[in-house]
């Protein structure tokens, strides 16, 4: 659920909705790459099918509509530039990656966002003078996150 949720928003972040219908093949690849990430070996003969299967799609189509995402992501890569670099890294500031590379680099955030995430929210955080929890930390903190 957590990858899922950052997901959506470094997707909305890239200026990307729902109203393409590769957002929705995005978050579900995501989600099986999560459950096995073998599939990433796999891109066109196992996680294509499987996520076209689920929404009644060809695999085809799943594949097309992921390309016209990053294809609109790096045609606004202006708007985005420190978004991409955060993301994507340097080299694709020049360069639209693949399908597989997007989805390998996407994943790779999600998964570093949400580690980073359970780190710093999981952990106590204790006001110096009054020995407390520290919850005005902790907003801070989920706030840091969120801006990530």
């Amino acid at each position: 659920m957590e990858y899922r949720l950052i997901t959506k928003s470094v997707l909305h972040q890239l200026g990307i909705g729902k109203t393409y219908s590769g957002y929705d093949y995005i978050l579900r690849s995501i989600e099986l790459i999560i459950l096995n990430e073998e599939v990433l070996s796999n891109v066109t003969k196992i996680l294509y099918i499987d996520v076209a299967k689920e929404y009644h799609t060809s695999q085809t189509c799943v594949e097309r509509n992921i390309r016209k995402v990053i294809e609109v992501i790096w045609r606004n890569r202006d708007e985005n530039r420190l978004q991409l670099r955060h993301i994507f890294g340097e080299k694709y500031l020049t360069h639209k990656p693949s399908n597989k590379e997007f989805l390998e680099l996407l994943y790779e955030y999600v998964k570093l966002q949400a580690t980073l995430k359970k780190t710093l929210v999981s952990k106590a955080f204790v006001c110096p003078i009054s020995k407390n929890p520290c919850n005005a930390f902790d907003e801070i903190l989920k706030i840091l996150i969120e801006i990530n």
